[in-house]
This record gives C-alpha cells, structure tokens and sequence, in this order.
C-alpha cells in the first residue's frame, strides 16, 4: 500500500513490463502426498516461522477439499480490501448505475499517497471507470482506490458485502491524501484501510470462480479484471515457472501488515487461497519472511493436494459466459464473391488489391471462402482518415474477443462510438470475417510496445478469436482457421516469426488475451511451415503490395501465378 522511495518508479514499471516474462523462480521439488496431519503440522510451522500472526484458508473447488488457519480472526486487509470496492463497481455496472466506460478526469487533489502510477503523472488524464479499476487492482493505484471510495462511500460497499453474505470483510475509509507531503506519515499512523477475514476472502473468490457473484457476466468481468496482477511475489511466486498455471488476485502491504488472495488454476482443477499476515517486523526485515511463509505454504497444500488428484479434463464443461441473442439479422456482411463482382462502394475500406491478394492466395492454400464474411467497421485509419498512421506491416496482434459468440464481437466493431476493430475475427465455427483492409489499419492493440515499436495499430494486424483463452480452449476450426491465416498473411506480408505476438505480450499487464489455452507453439510451427510452402506463389503480390503507397489504389487486381498443384489444408 505504501513505498517508501518514490524516484524513478515510471522506468521501473515500464522494465517491469517489458521483462516481466523472463523473471524466473526456483521451487521445491515435488512432494508425495502428505496425510492430513502431516500438511498441517508443515504448515503450521511455516505459520510460525512468519515472524507475525498468520492466517491461511485454502479451498480447492472441484473435490471440496478445504486447509484453515485462523480462518474467522480479523486481520487489517491492507489493499487486498479493495476487493470491496471492485465487487461493489461491478454490481452497479451490471445494475445499469454505473458505466464503466464513463471518464473520470482526475485533478492535482484527486492524488492519493502510497502505491500506484497515477500519481506520478501529469494532471488532466481522464481515464475510464474500467481503467480506474485495472490500475487498481493490477498495480494497486491508491488514486483509483479513492475515486471508487469517495463515489460509493464506504457504508454503501460495507452494506453490499453483508448483503452477499460477506460480513468479515469491510472497507474502513480513503486513503490518505498524497499532499501535504509533511504530515503524511502523520496520516498513515493507526489508519485501518479495511477488515477482512481468510474464510470469507476465499468465499468471495470461490463465487467468482463458480461464476455466481452477482451474475454469471459479473464474475466474468471481475475475473478478467483481477487477472494478471503485478505482485507475484507470495502465494503465487513458486507457481510462475510451472505450463498451464494462472493466477488472478489481489494483495496487500502496510506496516506490519502483508496479504494476498487468488485463485489458482491448474490442470487438477481451481485451487482458492487468502492468506494474512500481521505483527510484521518491517524495520529488522520482516516482509521478505513473510512473503516467503505465504509461498511455501500456498505450494506445500497444491503439491500435497495434487499428488491425488485427477487431471481435469479440458475444455471445462459449464460455459462461462451469459446466453447470447442470436443476430436479428441473417447473414452479416457480404460473401467473397459479392466483393469479387464488384459495384459496393463501402468495400472499398475492405476489400482492395491486397485483400483481393489474401483471399487469392487464402483459395490457393485449400482454405474455403463459402463462409468467408466482409464486414466493413467504420474504426480504423484510411486514406480520408489520418492516413499519416498507416505505416508499413511489421507483426500480427492475436487477440480473444471474452463473449462466447460472434456477433458481440461483429456488433461492438460496427459501432463507432466503440472505436474498436481488427482486420479479422475468427468465429467459433472456424469461419473467418474480415473487417478492415490489409492496406489501412484497425484499432485493436491501444497502448502497446513490441521490439521497439510503440502504438502498433500503426503497423499491425489484428486478429481476434472468439471465446475467453483464459476460461476455455478453442475450438479445433478455429484453431485450424488460426493457422492458415497466420501462413497466408506471413507469405503475404512477410512478417517474421518473433513479431506474432498476442495482445499479452505487447501489453502486459493490462491485457491477458488471447490466454493461457492459446497452443502458441503448435500454431506458429505450422503456420511458418506454410507460409514456406506458399512463399513462391505470395512473392508477386508481396512485392506489388509493397512498392506502392499505403491506402492508395493499385489498379489492376494482383493476378498470382497458377499453381502447380494445390497445396492441401
């Protein structure tokens, strides 16, 4: 919640982001499963060995298998009682009294002291409700946390998390003001941001995970919110090495205080934990223990737990999203062969010479064009919109869409109030849209960085996915999909293998698509074997593309020379 040197944290957080990936951390090997007494008599000698008082609750969901320690004793939740506040957003969100896409201009008195990136920017930012709340829970910003407190007041929130049946976890009040800078240590002394108990901190998680807080789309949203944090320091720091692991979360620190929370999925299933610490010896070192004492003990329950029991089956079988109405309409968009014949003056901003190119040389790789859907989306850069932008291709962005169908996806990239797109979707049936030409660029990455290269809606492609790459796998069409696109538009476009990326890696921390079930290893290689093969028949094209101006016609269409054979799907 507080630091303690305030110089330099902007550099910091941005090497942060950039290397955050490569941090690795050892683990104990791994155990055989211990007896009940066994687990507990390890666990409360970590207990003891936090250097404060601990409290530790560990649930996992599928076989009801539950570890507590202190379960129902109060501890301060420091900012892991912010949880209160991002539930409380969420709720009214979904009740129609907040939107989450509203801004919030923030000013030189809005700063709060402590923890976060606001405070070290220049005023008259005016970020989304739903920024407030990633910044606040990814990087624990202590001015998002005061804009949700002053707005909702800390009874009302206090009020819903009794209503929700949480009564051990309640929001004490604002943090403090970061001016004046004189008396602020004065107003941290005995401050109390917030009560929470381990027992009702796992409850409100497992709800989350079972997707029964609020509604079923609220947990989705606050899973998504909570996904990705920055600390990965304690309950989740001898998890970070281990295929196939996520972790979404909250923690905290104060003086003397430390905590975390989350909920931790593996191939044996969802594994909920909160963990408290205080009494904390922060002036002989004390934090380091307790954050170790939190690791092993949140290892020490998964490994026991784990050694018996069954690998879960994939992809899960409840659907985490709400029922979806289907389009009002039929057929969005037109096919292929209505943009082939010609005479619709709004293709023009989707299908050009170098889309005529693509779905050329898409036919000629086996893939089918008799679902193939245009859909021109009114977000984007084109030749009458600041075609200063349009710079030339030099990496794909994957992307999931987090709704379970595809007309969500359609509806939000035909709105231009949502300044939205991406060249391609990717429909659950494997069917492919396209939305924004090869030669203008979509709005699909935001705020990004890859291999230099900052703002990539510049000089990328944007693809989204259907579905949620954190909750479920996709489906084999998709994936198949998946894979002839990225060899048709590497052959196309020549883009190199290390500029394929998803949005998790040119956005880290604030984006987690297109998640953890992506099969980003089984892609790439057969979409690069591919584009080898397609190579000889893409050269023309790639170099007819590349030699005119962006956004500018190229007259007669690209004619590819005829194969030879056709290459087989």
């Amino acid at each position: 919640m507080r630091r303690k040197a305030r110089a330099g944290l902007l550099p910091g957080l941005l090497l942060a982001l950039l290397l955050g990936g490569c941090v690795t951390a050892g683990r104990p090997a791994s155990r055989p499963a211990a007896t009940p007494a066994e687990l507990s008599a390890r666990l409360e000698a970590l207990a003891r060995g936090s250097g404060g008082r601990m409290g530790f609750v560990a649930l996992h969901l599928e076989s009801g298998r539950r570890y507590e320690r202190l379960a129902d004793e109060v501890f301060e939740g420091a900012s892991v009682v912010k949880l209160a506040l991002l539930v409380e957003a969420v709720a009214r969100h979904r009740e129609g009294t907040l939107d989450l896409s509203d801004r919030f201009p923030l000013t030189p008195q809005a700063t709060a002291a402590g923890s976060g990136i606001l405070d070290e920017l220049q005023p008259g930012l005016a970020p989304t409700y739903r920024d407030l709340l990633r910044l606040m829970i990814t990087y624990s910003d202590n001015t998002a946390a005061n804009v949700f407190v002053d707005r909702f007041g800390a009874a009302a929130v206090n009020s819903r998390m009794e209503r929700l049946g949480f009564a051990g976890i309640r929001l004490g009040g604002r943090i403090p003001d970061r001016e004046p800078v004189e008396t602020e240590s004065e107003r941290w002394k005995g401050l109390r941001l917030g009560w929470m108990t381990p027992r009702d901190t796992v409850e409100l998680y497992r709800r989350i995970a079972e997707r029964s807080l609020v509604d079923p789309e609220a947990s989705r949203l606050l899973l998504e919110l909570l996904a990705w944090p920055k600390s990965l320091d304690r309950l989740f720091r001898t998890f970070r090495d281990d295929e196939g692991v996520s972790w979404a979360g909250k923690s905290g620190t104060m003086r003397g205080i430390r905590g975390d929370s989350g909920i931790l999925t593996t191939r044996k299933g969802t594994f909920v934990l909160a963990a408290f610490v205080d009494g904390v010896d922060d002036d002989r070192g004390g934090g380091p223990r307790a954050n170790t004492a939190m690791a092993e003990a949140a290892r020490e329950v998964v490994e026991s737990w784990s050694a018996t029991l069954p690998d879960l089956p994939a992809p899960p079988a409840p659907s985490p999203w709400p029922e979806e109405p289907p389009p009002s309409t039929g057929r969005l968009g037109l096919t292929l062969a209505q943009a082939r014949a010609g005479g619709v003056p709004e293709l023009s901003r989707v299908f050009r010479p170098a889309d005529r190119a693509f779905w050329e040389l898409w036919e000629a790789s086996g893939g089918s064009v008799a679902d193939a859907c245009l859909v021109p989306s009114p977000n984007g850069w084109w030749e009458e919109n600041d075609p200063q932008k349009i710079d030339p291709v030099t990496s794909i962005v994957l992307h999931h869409t987090g709704s379970a169908t595809d007309v969500r996806c359609v509806e939000k990239f035909l709105d231009p109030q949502s300044f939205v797109s991406a060249h391609f979707l990717v429909g659950t049936d494997g069917r492919l849209y396209q939305f924004v030409s090869l030669e203008h660029r979509a709005w699909h990455a935001g705020l990004s960085y890859l291999h230099g290269e900052r703002a990539l809606n510049r000089s990328s492609i944007g693809i989204e996915v259907t579905g949620d790459g954190n909750l479920a796998p996709f489906t084999q069409e998709q994936l198949a999909t998946v894979r002839r696109l990225l060899g048709v538009l590497v052959a196309l476009l020549d883009v190199k293998a290390p500029s394929i990326v998803g949005h998790q890696h040119v956005a880290p921390g604030r984006k987690p698509d297109p998640g953890i079930w992506f099969p980003w290893n089984d892609v790439l290689r057969d979409a690069l074997d591919l584009a080898k093969e397609l190579e000889p028949r893409a050269c023309p094209a790639r170099l007819a593309i590349g030699a005119r101006p962006l956004g500018r016609p190229l007259g007669p269409a690209v004619s590819l020379p005829a194969p030879d054979a056709v290459i087989a799907p």
